[in-house]
């Protein structure tokens, strides 16, 4: 078994270069084995809602294999090319290609079982704490997650298993279309200088002004999300493209300068980057782009959890919330305490109002201009309520003249002092909260309430009422259940028998069903984003360690031959800070510029769920931007260390 044994010898004196590609695929082997967990465990499936959280994750699960087997493929690319020197040394000394290529089998071998090993031990060590965290986020008390899986296991290391096949025909078929002498001279082949295209860096450009032209000027509507989609391909594209070819033309503009150019560090730094700045450059941008992923995902779905609370208070700002085309009759509060009382609840005090039906539309200037046909382009719903329940409702003592209204909208609505509705001018009085600010309907629409002086009034702009009424419940979790389930099937029946009297309820929505059902979206969204952003991260840190360690092989024979010339220790040191710098720290402020033109799009999304707030997405993008930098200045600075290390040796 000699092959098996020079295998080993490989994997063993090159541990700079298998050892971080053996660990960053354990944790990857670790993490989908707990999607796999989550995705076949039936006591998740029997939740209420558990087999759509389910369907979630498995667009997640998707996510993160695809962007496995893309990371996997690129790396082995890299480890591969670093593999050459040796085998051609082996070629020299009389192995055949079938020798070689038994070589690498058994190296590809040693690779999967051992990641596959350690990434079982790690995803059974932490799927337990993932269960618990899941069962908390969602709520989920009669959530079981085994520590190990068999199936999950099963289905993973099959997953594995081919991707590694893969990875080795691959290996296989580049031996066999190149001569095995070739591979001793490929490692200190030099690049031929690159030529820096003014019409693909032109083109990047313009693929990235058309990217965020589309993700800023994105309207909400059924195409919202192919929109995005587009949006996405075009700065994928255009991000490629600027790395590669203008980085190349930036760096000859500064061999150009020659005040810049003549300095030690600087001639040193780009003199070298020039050579091989065609792969720098596509390495780069995979950074770049890898970095914005992780960033829209988590917070995307970051915002969405922080928002929960509001959108939740948006739909239910009262335990129980009801509207009817009808007053709320005596009938009608007899049955809620009676079903309250057959469940032991305990209902607290009734909150009436009375409110138009709403008009849709849109601002324009000073005017809400009513839409004829409700569709995607339609942004509001406008509801008018007499100013008396105002008062009532906010114990306040408010007068208004028939040209008055108080107003009150999400965050960001309208905020000027007049306002036109159906050719009538109204002055405007802003307010900050009313406590039955809330969406009946639960649409993608925002809620702007308008209270006016009487009915009279209202009626001019909106001529049907609606009447709703909230109270708050208390009791045992398995109480209200009960209660709130058994009240919406009594309405509901009265509303089938009433129908053809045109009495029925319009809408009803308890807070305990609501909350639940954002538990399971919510939460789920965050557990993939979380999941999907670690992937992300994970690949990130392992394609800059492997762009210094290459660069440093690469770099190491050039430094060597200049110390022997006379270069000192501490003159390499500032050299290869000046390299990293002029270059690498264009990927993070690539990916914040992505995710600054990305927000307004993510906003746009984000109205189908009620997320109206983009401050709160702002504010989160800054503060996950500003922690991924400092984790981007960590691992750059344990990178760059490795690369002086390797240059040094």
């Amino acid at each position: 078994m000699l092959k098996l044994k020079l295998a080993r010898q490989t994997i063993s004196k090159n541990l700079q270069i298998y050892l971080p590609f053996l660990l960053a695929n354990a944790v990857l082997v670790g993490i989908n084995y707990i999607f796999f967990s989550m995705t076949t465990n039936k006591s998740l499936e029997k939740q209420n809602y558990g087999s759509g959280l389910i369907q979630l994750m498995n667009i997640g699960l998707v996510f993160t294999l695809a962007i496995t087997f893309f990371f996997m493929i690129y790396i082995n690319g890299i480890v591969s090319r670093r593999r050459n020197h040796e085998l051609g040394l082996y070629s020299i000394l009389g192995m055949t290609r079938s020798d070689l290529g038994k070589m690498i089998f058994f190296i590809d071998a040693i690779m999967f079982a051992a990641s596959s090993f350690l990434g079982l031990v790690f995803g059974a060590t932490f799927v337990k704490f993932v269960g618990l965290g899941l069962k908390k986020l969602l709520e989920m008390e009669r959530l079981n997650v085994p520590v190990f899986s068999s199936v999950a296991a099963i289905i993973c290391i099959g997953y594995f298993a081919a991707v590694y096949f893969i990875l080795l025909l691959g290996d296989l078929w580049r031996l066999r279309s190149v001569n095995p002498l070739d591979l001793w001279k490929a490692t200190n082949r030099r690049e031929k200088e690159p030529r820096g295209s003014w019409v693909f860096g032109i083109a990047g450009v313009v693929a990235l002004c058309t990217g965020y032209a589309i993700a800023v000027r994105m309207k909400v509507s059924m195409d919202a999300v192919t929109s995005f989609m587009l949006a996405v391909v075009l700065v994928v594209i255009g991000t490629y493209l600027v790395f590669i070819a203008f980085s190349i033309i930036f760096l000859k503009m500064l061999r150009k300068n020659k005040n810049f150019y003549y300095r030690r560090n600087h001639f040193i730094s780009v003199s070298g980057m020039i050579y091989r700045m065609k792969q720098n450059g596509a390495s780069l941008a995979s950074i770049c782009l890898l970095l914005t992923t992780a960033l829209v995902a988590i917070v995307t779905t970051g915002t969405l959890r922080l928002s929960q609370e509001a959108t939740l208070k948006l739909y239910n700002p009262y335990d129980v919330v009801m509207t009817k085309k009808t007053p709320i009759s005596h009938s009608d509060k007899m049955m809620i305490q009676s079903k309250a009382k057959d469940n032991h609840v305990m209902v607290g005090k009734y909150v009436n109002m009375m409110m138009t039906e709403p008009i849709y539309g849109n601002f324009s200037g000073s005017t809400y201009s009513v839409s004829k046909t409700v569709d995607m382009s339609t942004e509001n719903q406008l509801f008018a309520v007499p100013v008396a329940d105002y008062n009532r409702i906010q114990k306040q003592n408010v007068h208004l003249a028939k040209n008055e209204i108080l107003m009150c909208s999400s965050k960001g609505g309208y905020d000027k002092n007049r306002l036109t509705i159906k050719g009538k001018t109204y002055k405007v009085r802003h307010i900050d909260s009313f406590d039955f600010y809330f969406d009946y309907q639960r649409t993608i629409f925002k809620p702007i309430f308008v209270f006016a002086k009487d009915k009279t009034v209202c009626e001019q702009i909106s001529g049907k009422w609606l009447y709703a009424m909230g109270y708050d419940i208390s009791g045992k979790k398995s109480d209200l259940k009960k209660y709130t389930t058994g009240l919406e099937n009594k309405f509901t029946t009265i509303v089938k028998k009433k129908n053809s009297q045109g009495t029925y309820m319009d809408s009803f929505a308890d807070r305990p069903s609501v909350s639940e059902v954002f538990n399971q979206l919510f939460g789920g969204l965050l557990f993939i984003g979380i999941f999907v952003s670690i992937v992300m991260l994970i690949a990130t840190v392992v394609v800059m360690y492997y762009k210094q360690v290459s660069e440093g092989y690469a770099d190491r024979d050039r430094f060597k031959t200049m110390q022997q010339v006379g270069l000192s220790r501490e003159e390499t040191k500032s050299a290869i800070n000046s390299q990293v710098l002029t270059v690498f720290m264009l990927p993070i402020i690539g990916a914040a510029v992505n995710v600054g033109f990305a927000i307004p799009a993510i906003q746009k999304m984000l109205v189908f769920l009620a997320m109206y707030d983009k401050l709160l997405l702002t504010k989160f993008g800054i503060v996950s931007l500003a922690v991924t930098f400092l984790g981007y200045v960590a691992v750059y600075k344990l990178t760059t260390n490795v690369y002086e290390n390797i240059v040094n040796r």
